[in-house]
């Protein structure tokens, strides 16, 4: 049987566009996958920092609780003078915070004296949470949590090692993972007289931290050293406790970098070993210890199951290949009439798939269509729709992630970890042109009276209505910032002559004890300013910050609503 030139040239354009067909089909799905493993793995590391963040809020407010105890009067009555009325009333309020915090399997007030002896000890029993009364209270002196914690100054948190528990009547917490959490409590005279002890339920506290994500996500921890401490796989936590250790970088290779230190988070694919048969995306991060411990960092990861990553990509692929299927079917049957018509389009769409696989824009693609070459344009143009979506989405929230790292969540002042890298700019750059730059340290005077007083919202309040009024007062150029409580920092963002700076402290302490209107009452709050200059009063940013501050407590000893240089300021 002998073809004509038209049958050769349909079957020719029949093989093109099957061949045009399976190259969209293949681009599409293999770009498709690529994007879905990346856009998990930004989701995994931007959800393993977000659950950092939480747990270093639920530190601050163990921490905020802490410091009520250890201030609160009816601790340092017992602490001095031990008396049933006052200890009764203390656990009282030591078993509603229990039971406000349902991971706290353990609060005790023990004193410095007698060897460390609990004052007051109240334990979880099930979900209720009792008083331990007479011979069952122990001397804890020898341990660390009261001897390392007593050499603390006021307001410092000590936090022990996560371990198991083997501390004989630890109650509810016996034999469970479980890190202890405590604060010295002071005198008048400034004297440490006791400490407050919290015991929190490890795999407690984590359980409700990793509620809220997906229930493929699985979650690990381990501690400066590798050993892993929360696992999917219990045996495999606490190996030290057992007598062998279980490292994290045996199970996750690539993590070894962020137990060494040289990294602060990896993202990868595990496919070999104990994950040959079921790989996993994973993110690990480091999360720095920034108080008193003898743990200086954890590790810190979440891995989801890689074929949960790719069955929207095997989803799409059945799509596609029924798209390409029909096409194929179309091309045999209508090539000898529609050979030239669909050459353009389907040229057109492999143009396309090969720009998108290589992170360029489609261009036009014939959605006009209404046959299968059409479906199949519709199908790529709504696919490459959705992954941009996808990507912008995770692109806002990398950007809302970014501002809170870098800004503080009450005032919006770039926080510490901001200003420092400004900072240091701004240092640099003065070395290099030898120029000058200028800090003022700001403290408001008697703030803690505020707060105690009225409250913390109206203290909130009164930060905010502060840092509104320095950024008033300041030039864009300037950089205002919040270092935390009642402190705050300005760096000038140009060279300042010495009588310029006094102008400007003095225009901000003016401006800033204007009275303010909160609720019901009138304020008027003043601050104390101290200001370091470079190169004469510091050369790298922590002098800079160490000696402003010291230079506003000399405007304190001063007297308050005033500033002082670190220096002579003809220096």
């Amino acid at each position: 049987m002998r073809f004509g030139i038209v049958a050769k040239l349909a079957l020719l354009l029949a093989l093109v566009g099957v061949l045009a067909a399976g190259l969209t089909g293949f681009y599409a799905y293999q770009t498709s996958r690529d994007l879905l493993v990346a856009s998990a793995k930004n989701k995994l590391l931007t959800s393993t920092q977000v659950l950092a963040r939480r747990i270093l809020l639920t530190h601050e407010e163990i921490s905020r609780n802490l410091q009520v105890l250890a201030r609160h009067p009816s601790v340092v009555s017992v602490l001095q003078q031990p008396n049933e009325v006052e200890a009764q009333r203390l656990a009282t309020l030591l078993a509603l915070l229990m039971d406000a915090h349902p991971s706290y399997l353990q609060l005790r007030v023990i004193s410095a004296s007698d060897h460390g002896l609990e004052q007051v000890r109240v334990d979880r029993v099930g979900r209720v949470a009792l008083r331990v009364r007479g011979d069952d209270l122990q001397e804890k002196g020898h341990y660390p949590y009261v001897a390392e914690t007593l050499k603390l100054p006021a307001g410092a948190i000590y936090l022990s090692r996560i371990t198991i528990n083997h501390e004989g009547n630890a109650g509810a917490g016996l034999d469970q993972p479980t890190l202890q959490l405590a604060m010295p409590v002071m005198d008048v005279q400034g004297m440490a007289i006791g400490v407050v002890v919290v015991n929190i339920d490890l795999n407690g506290m984590f359980a409700l931290l990793a509620a809220d994500l997906p229930p493929v996500f699985k979650l690990f921890l381990a501690n400066g050293e590798g050993d892993i401490l929360v696992h999917p796989d219990s045996s495999k936590t606490f190996g030290f406790d057992k007598g062998r250790r279980t490292l994290v970088q045996d199970e996750f290779a690539p993590t070894l970098a962020v137990v060494e230190g040289k990294q602060d988070h990896v993202v990868f694919e595990a496919k070999t070993d104990g994950y040959a048969a079921d790989p996993v995306v994973a993110a690990f991060i480091e999360q720095k210890i920034a108080v008193a411990s003898t743990e200086n960092r954890l590790v810190l990861g979440l891995a989801q199951p890689l074929g949960q990553v790719l069955e929207e990509s095997q989803q799409l692929g059945k799509v596609i290949l029924q798209i390409v299927a029909g096409l194929c079917l179309a091309c045999v049957l209508l090539a000898l009439l529609l050979a030239r018509a669909w050459t353009r389009p389907l040229d057109a769409i492999t143009r396309a798939a090969q720009r998108f696989a290589n992170g360029q824009q489609p261009g036009e693609l014939p959605l006009e269509r209404q046959d299968e070459i059409g479906t199949l344009a519709r199908s790529f143009h709504q696919m490459h729709y959705q992954i941009n979506q996808q990507l912008a989405d995770l692109q806002d929230n990398q950007e809302e992630l970014e501002h809170l790292a870098q800004h503080d969540m009450l005032t919006d002042l770039p926080n510490r970890r901001l200003f420092q890298e400004r900072l240091e700019q701004a240092l640099a750059h003065a070395r290099r042109y030898g120029s000058q730059v200028c800090l003022l340290f700001i403290d408001l005077d008697a703030f803690k009276s505020i707060n105690d007083s009225l409250g913390h919202d109206v203290g909130d309040v009164v930060l905010k209505t502060m840092a509104e009024r320095m950024q008033q007062m300041t030039r864009e150029v300037d950089t205002v910032a919040r270092l935390g409580g009642d402190e705050f920092v300005v760096l000038l963002g140009a060279p300042a002559p010495n009588d310029h700076l006094t102008v400007v402290a003095d225009k901000l302490l003016q401006g800033l004890k204007a009275p303010i209107r909160v609720q019901s009452h009138t304020l008027h709050v003043t601050a104390s300013i101290g200001i370091s200059r470079f190169p004469q009063d510091g050369q790298t940013a922590s002098e800079m910050l160490i000696n402003a501050d010291q230079a506003m407590y000399n405007a304190k000893l001063a007297g308050r609503d005033g500033f002082r240089f670190f220096s002579n300021p003809a220096a």
